[in-house]
């Protein structure tokens, strides 16, 4: 039993491996690719680029029209807001400084006096929304169709006494394939 035990130590029942150091180098012909492998990989590539790019396009398209509701959802609340504090009842103490405008019938006049905000008596200003909620994320642009209260509700042009409603001016048609974006 001790025999055997030391002939496997000594390494004569165990085979022996050589060394990286001392082995041969290999045969050039047979490492790497052949041109078969990476056609193939190369095709299989060609076909999951093929299928991702729409995906992301859709993707991307998709997230700015949920980007622009949301950007028309936060005018359309900055400018109810600035009505409701235009339009607040004479008894109340805290008022807004500034007097609404004739006709305005306490809507903005621009989209602008959304950015400026609305100064109150007690000296605090209340903002309503940021400069870059004012941008068209379809657009990239400042540029919004805005509507008044004396205008048609299908017309596209105001006549530019007052902001009721806000459309973004692209007229691209939508995911839904049945709308425009300036139609929303």
């Amino acid at each position: 039993m001790i025999q055997r035990l030391n002939v496997w130590l000594r390494g004569s029942a165990v085979p022996r491996f050589r060394s990286l150091a001392t082995s041969q180098p290999r045969n050039l012909a047979t490492s790497g690719f052949t041109v078969a492998e990476l056609i193939t990989v190369m095709a299989i590539i060609g076909i999951l680029a093929s299928v991702a790019l729409p995906v992301a396009r859709f993707s991307m398209r998709r997230q700015k029209e949920i980007e622009l509701r949301i950007r028309l959802r936060k005018i359309t609340d900055a400018i109810d807001r600035y009505h409701e504090l235009m339009t607040i009842p004479p008894n109340v103490p805290i008022r807004p400084a500034q007097l609404q405008a004739l006709g305005s019938e306490g809507y903005p006049k621009d989209l602008e006096e959304l950015l400026k905000g609305v100064k109150m008596s007690d000296g605090k200003t209340i903002h309503l929304i940021r400069q870059r909620d004012l941008i068209d994320p379809i657009t990239n642009k400042n540029e919004w169709i805005t509507l008044s209260t004396t205008d048609d509700p299908d017309s596209t042009a105001s006549d530019g006494n007052n902001v009721f409603e806000v459309h973004s001016t692209s007229s691209a048609l939508s995911l839904d394939g049945k709308t425009r974006y300036n139609e929303w």
